[in-house]
């Protein structure tokens, strides 16, 4: 079996086939198989929408100004 980054190749016999995948192929005999998945195309999203969304995992505002400023001062 060969596998590429998202698709998997098969050879599959005929005759294990689903009788609608059959259609217009012989009777025996072996087919190749492609699987890939769709996948729904990324909706682009401006930034300032995101903003507020997430928790605030550093502080309120005041809070992290002061330890930015005691990083400055330590050099």
């Amino acid at each position: 079996m060969e596998r590429n980054v998202n698709k998997i190749i098969r050879k599959y016999p005929v005759d294990r086939l689903p009788t609608d995948l059959r259609t217009g192929l012989p009777a025996h005999g072996w087919v190749r198989i492609e699987i890939e998945p769709e996948t729904e195309a990324a909706i682009p999203r401006r930034l300032s929408a995101l903003i507020g969304s997430g928790e605030n995992v550093h502080g309120d505002p005041e809070q992290v100004l002061a330890y930015i400023r005691s990083l400055r001062e330590d050099r």
